[in-house]
C-alpha cells in the first residue's frame, strides 16, 4: 500500500521530502501549484501493478524465452549429432573402400605374382646356330644356316648323282653278271 500525500506543480511527480524537479523551460504547459492531494493507492506486492478490485496478478517471467533458447539448443545439438554421424558414416565407407581396393590389389598383386610376365616370350637359350635342330627356331643366323645347309645339300647331291653315275655306272655294269 501506497500513500501519497504531495504532488509537485513544476512536473506533477510525487514528491517526498527530498524531490529534485528536472524540467524543461521551453514546455508548453505552464506550471501549476504544488498541492497537498492525499492519495492512497494498494499496489501489489508480487507484479508492483495498482491493485483495484479486478486485479490479476501476472508475474512476468522470461520462461517462453528460456524455453525457446532450449529449444534452439536441442535442435542445434540434434544437428550437430546428425552430423557427426554423417560424418562417421562416410568415413567408415571409406575405410570399407579402401579396405575393398586393398584387398583387390592385394589378390590381384597375387594373381600377377603366379603368372608368367605377358607380353614377354620366355627367352630361348643360346645357341650356336651349326648346332641348331629346333625346326621353330627364328633366330636370323639360325634361318639362314638352315636355308644354306639346305641348298647346299641339294646341290651336293646333284653333283654327287651326276659324278657317282658316271663312276658308279662303269663298274656296275662290270659287277653285273653276265648271263
Amino acid at each position: 500500500m501506497k500513500f501519497q500525500v504531495i504532488r509537485c506543480g513544476q512536473c506533477g511527480k510525487p514528491r517526498g521530502l527530498i524531490h529534485t524537479c528536472i524540467t524543461r523551460a521551453d514546455r508548453a504547459r505552464n506550471p501549476g501549484k504544488t498541492r497537498i492531494k492525499p492519495k492512497v493507492t494498494l499496489t501489489c506486492e508480487h507484479c508492483g501493478k495498482p491493485r483495484g478490485r479486478g486485479h490479476v496478478c501476472q508475474i512476468r517471467t522470461d520462461f517462453k524465452r528460456r524455453k525457446a533458447a532450449a529449444e534452439r539448443q536441442a535442435k542445434k545439438q540434434k544437428e550437430a549429432q546428425r552430423k557427426a554421424a554423417a560424418q562417421q558414416a562416410a568415413a567408415r565407407r571409406r575405410a570399407e573402400a579402401a579396405a575393398k581396393r586393398q584387398a583387390a590389389a592385394g589378390q590381384t598383386r597375387r594373381a600377377t605374382a603366379a603368372r608368367k610376365p605377358a607380353g614377354k616370350p620366355t627367352p630361348k637359350p643360346a645357341h650356336d646356330y651349326h648346332t641348331c635342330t629346333d625346326t621353330e627356331c627364328r633366330r636370323y643366323a639360325c634361318l639362314a644356316w638352315k636355308e644354306a645347309l639346305a641348298e647346299g645339300r641339294t646341290s651336293g647331291l646333284e653333283d654327287g648323282y651326276e659324278h657317282g653315275y658316271e663312276t658308279g655306272y662303269e663298274q656296275g655294269l662290270a659287277a653285273r653278271p653276265r648271263r
